[in-house]
């Protein structure tokens, strides 16, 4: 991979009223004259030469309702600022020589800025996040070898176009309820985020650099050197704090997910966040199956009411499938994926999830004599194109007893060893919060 050694930093500041936008303005493009001395500048779009004086007036007249953009330029370096009400987003892209030699003004300019007002920042290499979020196969050419990029994963866009799924990257950057979640050298998170992360389970991150509190928010380093993140330990560190906020559970863009066991897991209800950390018996993140130690944090950030407690013991079945139906003695858990998304048809999301289910034990002795079913709500056309054949072969061990396929989906009926599962593909037609809370057969 061809490396620029470029450092890429991205801030969201809100509420900046009575003022506060026209003085962070100000400061931006003195701190923009520092870094860059530009040369150019795009102002909505149109392009001319940097002159301050313009610069100015145009700032003196921005009013509450500003929608403007703002570029400054030279050569490969930039910045950014899209001003939006009383919202700035900025963006800086500097050599890291440059960004070494300002260090200390830059990182207290920023940390001024979000210190209070701060939504979300972060700060990484460019050549990591081209790397983790670049998923178009020809423009990752510009900067990866065509052999190098053969054997990186595969998805399919809404249209057919095969493109990289970045979902399996530690760096890729996805959105949840509008908010930015990722992993990489240097993070802030804003007060908004405590509606997912409790602030203290960002204090209590493990394997990081430092995690500490900045103003209102939360700042994390999880490595020292951001031109070093290629090595094998920062890239575990990297996916290991991508990990630990379970940004794979809350978000995806690839249709079936990571296909990796969870570290934690999340319960939202109204103004309420309750999450389950995983951990071994030394305290640290582990995956779910593999648990013996587990931290529960609630915390209704409207109130500001938050509690924690930790337990050692092991899942029962409800963990799995938390769903019960006495009279017909099944018990239940269900999966929303998106197959025509991926490559294969969703056979490897099916086997993965079908193989993570038959592999729970059941000692649960009132549940003994219960059947586990897994339902699969899909898109109609994946059930008209239902990979019977290509599942069949994927899972070789595993003893497919049944087979019923109906107009409203298809059930399987799964054994391995003297494990039982139920597997149903249902049209997402029927995919309501009722049918959710039941188990359907088809």
């Amino acid at each position: 991979m061809e490396k620029t050694e470029l450092l890429y930093c991205v801030n969201h500041l809100d509420h900046l009223e009575d003022g506060k936008i026209q003085e962070f303005v100000r400061d931006w493009v003195i701190m923009s004259r520092l870094l860059l001395e530009p040369v150019e500048m795009v102002v909505d779009g149109v392009r001319q030469p940097f002159d301050l004086m313009a610069l100015h007036q145009m700032i003196d007249l921005l009013h509450d309702k500003e929608d403007c953009r703002i570029r400054l330029i030279k050569g490969p370096h930039e910045t950014t600022l899209h001003i939006l009400g009383h919202s700035l987003v900025e963006k800086t892209l500097i050599d890291h020589q440059v960004f070494k030699y300002w260090e200390l003004i830059y990182f207290d300019y920023l940390k001024g800025r979000v210190k209070d007002y701060g939504v979300f920042g972060y700060m990484r290499s460019y050549d990591e996040f081209l790397y983790h979020n670049v998923s178009d196969l020809q423009k990752r050419q510009a900067f990866q070898a065509s052999e190098e990029i053969d054997k990186l994963p595969k998805m399919k866009t809404i249209d057919g176009e095969i493109i990289i799924d970045c979902n399996q990257f530690s760096g890729y950057d996805v959105f949840y309820k509008g908010f930015c979640l990722t992993s990489c050298w240097r993070v802030f998170f804003g007060p908004a985020y405590q509606q997912f992360f409790p602030q203290q389970l960002l204090l209590e991150i493990q394997q990081v650099d430092r995690a500490e509190k900045l103003g209102k928010g939360i700042f994390i380093e999880i490595f020292k050197n951001p031109l070093h993140w290629a090595e094998v330990s920062n890239l575990h560190y990297q996916k290991m704090f991508r990990n630990q906020l379970g940004i794979a559970q809350l978000s995806y863009t690839n249709g079936v997910g990571v296909l990796e066991q969870p570290f934690i897991e999340f319960a939202f209800e109204q103004s309420t966040v309750q999450t389950v950390q995983y951990q071994n018996d030394l305290f640290q993140p582990i995956e779910k199956k593999k648990a013996t130690f587990f931290v529960t944090r609630t915390y209704d950030y409207l109130k500001d009411d938050y509690s924690v407690t930790r337990m050692k013991g092991s899942l029962n079945a409800l963990a799995y499938f938390p769903w019960i139906d006495n009279e017909n003695k099944q018990m239940m858990n269900f999966k929303v994926l998106y197959p025509e998304l991926t490559i294969d048809q969703g056979v490897s999301a099916y086997r993965y999830y079908i193989e993570d289910y038959l592999d729970v034990k059941i000692t649960d002795l009132q549940l003994k004599n219960f059947l586990p079913v897994l339902q699969f709500f899909v898109p109609r056309q994946s059930i008209e194109k239902f990979p019977l054949n290509e599942l069949k072969q994927a899972i070789p061990g595993i003893s497919i007893q049944e087979v019923k396929q109906k107009t409203e989906g298809i059930s399987l009926l799964l054994k391995h060893e003297s494990q039982n599962l139920k597997v149903l593909f249902i049209p997402q037609k029927f995919e309501t919060k009722e049918k959710q809370m039941r188990i359907i057969d088809v």
